[in-house]
């Protein structure tokens, strides 16, 4: 076991998970970033009772148009599915 040490700020989650996973430290990220490697033991979950339910919550933000293209309209439709 290694003695975490430092600091470092990151804002962007894939490489936030990168961190963790090298075994940097400690973050508070977003389950759909991290939720492979948990199920492949690779990151496990701490402090989970004080974070009940905790959601990081995704937006997806266009222009507002009458009429929204089809492919914007599928990749919004595909992100609704894949993380909910």
């Amino acid at each position: 076991m290694r003695t975490v040490q430092g600091n470092f700020q990151a804002n962007n989650g894939p490489t936030v998970r990168s961190l963790c996973v090298a075994g940097v430290g400690l973050a508070r990220i977003g389950q759909f970033h991290v939720q492979p490697d948990i199920n492949a033991g690779r990151l496990v979950t701490v402090l989970e009772d004080f974070n009940p339910e905790d959601i990081e919550h995704v937006h997806a933000v266009y222009a507002g148009h009458e009429h929204l293209a089809a492919r914007i309209r599928a990749f919004i439709d595909f992100l609704v599915n894949r993380i909910g």
